[in-house]
């Protein structure tokens, strides 16, 4: 399930995309239309066949940039929800992460399409307990990445590059991402 960043679909962040993104507003910007749903196919990283919708909310941007900072332990850009052309000339959104001119975090949502949020949970991620129904970071190629299930979505939250953060200030971001998702 490594969508959020690179990987099937493959999605490649670069200052041109960045200059073709929607408007920056602080925290709460939204799409200019609202993106199809896609299903994605996973069982790579999860070890469940299935599918996850992607794009399950218009605005991805679960954090603002007060608590990213926190997390990343530096100072970002607000948060803009932002359309990502996928390798297949499809396009998703995603809300992303700035520091500099640099993209360092995106933050996707999901619902299940089989099954409960919490089965794609990736076997032998690092368990963060306390936060959703279920939560765990993956290492992925472009950094470690939070799963959490909740309610009927998974989130991630990807920190390009870095270290891990703790799993107290993942729990933080988490809490704090919760409290934004839709019924």
């Amino acid at each position: 399930m490594r969508r959020a960043w690179w990987g099937p679909p493959t999605v490649l962040l670069t200052a041109g995309l960045l200059a073709a993104c929607s408007e920056t507003v602080t925290g709460t910007a939204a799409p200019a239309g609202p993106a199809a749903p896609r299903m994605v196919t996973t069982q790579a990283a999860t070890g469940v066949t299935g599918a996850l919708v992607a794009d399950a909310v218009a605005d991805e941007c679960l954090l603002n940039a007060s608590e990213l900072g926190s997390l990343l332990k530096r100072a970002v850009r607000p948060p803009v929800q932002s359309t990502i052309p996928h390798a297949d000339g499809s396009s998703g959104s995603s809300c992303v992460v700035t520091a500099d001119a640099e993209p360092i975090a995106m933050i996707n949502v999901y619902r299940a399409g089989t099954g409960v949020p919490a089965d794609y949970i990736a076997p032998g991620s690092h368990p963060v307990s306390g936060a959703g129904d279920a939560a765990g970071v993956v290492t992925t190629d472009a950094g470690p990445m939070l799963q959490l299930a909740t309610r009927g979505y998974l989130v991630t939250i990807l920190v390009a590059g870095g270290p891990a953060p703790a799993d107290d200030a993942w729990r933080k971001a988490a809490a704090a991402a919760l409290t934004r998702l839709p019924p």
